[in-house]
């Protein structure tokens, strides 16, 4: 059997498929990020999907795709962790969060950006990734993130610039403990993802001109820093958007894409189904999926 996993720092989707790449079972569980989680957690995470556990010495391949995976360091922890409870793997192949988004929408050249709890960008020539700025996380970057618009929801609401009527809304719905959010930023393992977490207001209420030029801000910072250094590959090669806040906001994206002279080919909002068609077509190439 085989084992597909798309991590981001939210959410990891896993799909178990045979050998023919027939779905056996998908889960959805919190996401691994081996750059703040141990190795405990991980195989504890794994402990909670039932039906790979109950399989997992059936499971002889393992294809994992996840944020925080560009290390030698954080590898080593995801291998120690499948290792430990799949016993009879024969391939464990680890790659990051940026290698999924390119597989989850080409097979040519194209200019690749991801908008989820985190953000990145890159130009895939055909055979390699090729960044021209690195990530930084989401202490220094992750701009147009759900990572980002978390950060710029709780200023608006503490420094009272949000309006009134939204900030009653936002109140009801997450609080204003300001003990408990410190605590949370800085006690909790996955800060990242916690921020994330209040984005979905901004979708809640899309429309709302503050909640507008929030959303134009953040996406503009990213075209600006991130996209545009990609503009002599765009000349030639179509873009690519993957991920939630991408997905919900292609209307801005589209716009501000558009005025600086270029178009966007494709959004994907979440890449395990076409990951799933990729690995069987491309590494079992006699085998379809169902």
């Amino acid at each position: 059997m085989i084992l597909i996993a798309d991590s981001g720092s939210t959410k990891c989707d896993w799909t178990l498929i045979d050998q023919l790449g027939n779905h056996i079972s998908s889960q959805t569980t919190i996401g691994i990020n081996p750059l703040n989680m141990s190795q405990s957690k991980i195989e504890n995470i794994i402990f909670e999907i039932s039906e790979v556990f109950e399989k997992r010495n059936q499971i002889d391949k393992i294809h994992f795709y996840g944020a925080g995976c560009g290390t030698d360091t954080s590898n080593q922890k995801i291998k120690a962790s499948f290792y430990s409870i799949f016993k009879n793997l024969k391939l464990l192949k680890i790659e990051e969060d940026m290698i999924a988004a390119v597989h989850a929408t080409t097979k040519t050249p194209a200019v690749i950006a991801i908008l989820g709890t985190g953000s990145n960008c890159c130009y895939f020539d055909g055979k390699k990734v090729i960044q021209h700025t690195p990530s930084l996380g989401y202490l220094l970057a992750d701009e147009a993130s759900g990572n980002y618009f978390g950060k710029e929801l709780l200023k608006s609401f503490y420094f009272r610039n949000m309006p009134s009527s939204l900030a009653i809304g936002f109140k009801s719905k997450f609080g204003a403990d300001l003990e408990q959010l410190l605590y949370n930023l800085y006690e909790l393992k996955r800060p990242n993802a916690y921020l994330a977490s209040y984005a979905i207001f901004l979708f809640e209420h899309r429309g709302h001109p503050f909640i507008e030029r929030i959303l134009h801000k953040g996406i503009k910072v990213f075209l600006d820093n991130y996209i545009m250094l990609y503009a002599k590959e765009l000349q030639n090669y179509p873009l690519h958007f993957v991920g939630s806040i991408a997905y919900s906001t292609q209307d801005i994206i589209n716009k501000m894409i558009s005025e600086r002279g270029f178009s966007v080919k494709s959004f994907v909002k979440k890449p395990i189904k076409n990951l799933i068609n990729h690995i069987v077509s491309n590494e079992y190439p006699l085998q379809k999926t169902s």
